[in-house]
């Protein structure tokens, strides 16, 4: 039977069903056999022996009904247990999507006798991945071109990212087509639901029963749109009632290209999920851009491990730039930098940037790799 998650989601405590340390089954069984004999056991006795094998044995039948208990807890399921749960609240498991992007089809010539059609189902492609045309498409009379929302044909986060431009090939060729290309960059595509998505979007599924339009509900419903959904920021305003204000972030700290907006502020206006006078818009989170520059010192004691500290003070400020754009009103906090430079072997450091700054319910902030300068100032005494 495969091992649950050794510590619970959801920030709640640690649970056991029932006792597994051998030493305290031994005692138990030792126990009992002295009140019942009148006699104590030596270690070397062979009757200690074979209580001894029995209470490891028992040990692992313990261990074994404790995995098995905690996969009926929504705070510990995996995997089959986790979609069996699911399953009660009419939450399936998110399955990986395409990403997506819009192609403009620009022809060698204006069209002025009748429309030209682009089918449903065309195929472009970056020379690597192809994409497929979601609808029929027409360039009309006067026109040389249409813009087409496109999907990729196989599921997968791998697909994201593809810059404009690139996808600029006809899988087949079309008459009189002079060219294809995507004018906005792919996004949303995702790869399958994993466990702690899937077991949040479950713990949120029970507001989704009220028809009162409740944030937990949008929350619920926005997460079940497409796994690529790292984060959403839902709230009201006071001075525009009825307004349901919507911002999604993306994997990786990505913010969602239009035709991802188009379709889940559809995917929320639809008619059973949206309370009558509720006015969903949907929108990126705004981004507050931000650079990191910082020196870090090491100590003469770790001369040795330079190398190696080097690297890890390289990853801890990847991590510190991943993290900050993984939530959407999180504050840009230098000490965290701090912290996970500190945890990576520097003795200590000097921060140019960034500096503290606060971050709204509708930003998310934003450091492009290029933006991250590490200076080694040498070393210094422990």
């Amino acid at each position: 039977m495969k091992m649950p998650r050794l510590s619970p989601r959801f920030g709640l405590a640690s649970i056991d069903f029932l006792e597994t340390d051998v030493q305290t089954i031994l005692n138990n069984y030792i126990e009992k056999y002295n009140s019942l004999t009148g006699r104590s056991l030596a270690v070397a006795d062979p009757v200690y022996l074979l209580l001894e094998s029995i209470a490891a044995e028992e040990a692992k039948l313990r261990a074994d009904f404790n995995n098995a208990a905690k996969e009926n807890l929504l705070s510990y399921a995996t995997g089959d247990y986790l979609d069996a749960m699911g399953y009660y609240v009419n939450t399936p498991r998110l399955q990986a999507s395409g990403s997506t992007t819009t192609i403009r089809f620009t022809l060698n010539t204006t069209v002025s006798d009748s429309v030209y059609q682009i089918p449903k189902g065309t195929l472009i492609t970056d020379g690597s991945i192809n994409f497929a045309t979601d609808e029929l498409a027409f360039i009309a009379i006067g026109s040389s071109y249409v813009d087409v929302k496109a999907t990729a044909v196989d599921a997968g986060s791998f697909s994201n990212g593809i810059a404009i431009g690139a996808i600029n090939q006809l899988v087949e060729p079309l008459p009189n087509m002079e060219s294809v290309s995507n004018i906005t960059v792919t996004s949303g595509g995702a790869d399958k639901e994993d466990d702690d998505a899937y077991a949040d979007r479950i713990r949120l599924a029970p507001s989704s029963f009220s028809v009162a339009g409740p944030q937990g509900a949008y929350q619920y419903h926005t997460y079940s749109y497409s796994s690529s959904i790292i984060d959403v920021s839902i709230y009201g305003l006071e001075e525009h009632p009825g307004n349901v204000y919507v911002h999604p972030l993306l994997t990786d700290g990505t913010l969602p290209e239009q035709s991802f907006l188009d379709g889940l502020k559809a995917h929320l206006s639809d008619e059973t999920i949206r309370p009558l006078t509720d006015n969903v818009l949907v929108s990126a989170p705004q981004a507050v851009d931000y650079t990191i520059e910082l020196t870090w010192y090491l100590s003469s004691k770790d001369t040795d491990k330079i190398n190696q500290i080097t690297a890890d003070v390289t990853k801890a400020v990847e991590s510190y730039r991943q993290w900050q754009q993984a939530k959407i009103n999180r504050d840009i906090t230098p000490d965290e930098l701090t912290k996970l430079v500190m945890q990576a072997g520097a003795k200590r450091l000097e921060i140019t940037s960034p500096v503290f700054t606060a971050v709204d319910k509708n930003e998310v902030a934003q450091c492009d790799i290029s933006d991250v300068v590490i200076n080694f100032g040498g070393t210094e005494e422990a």
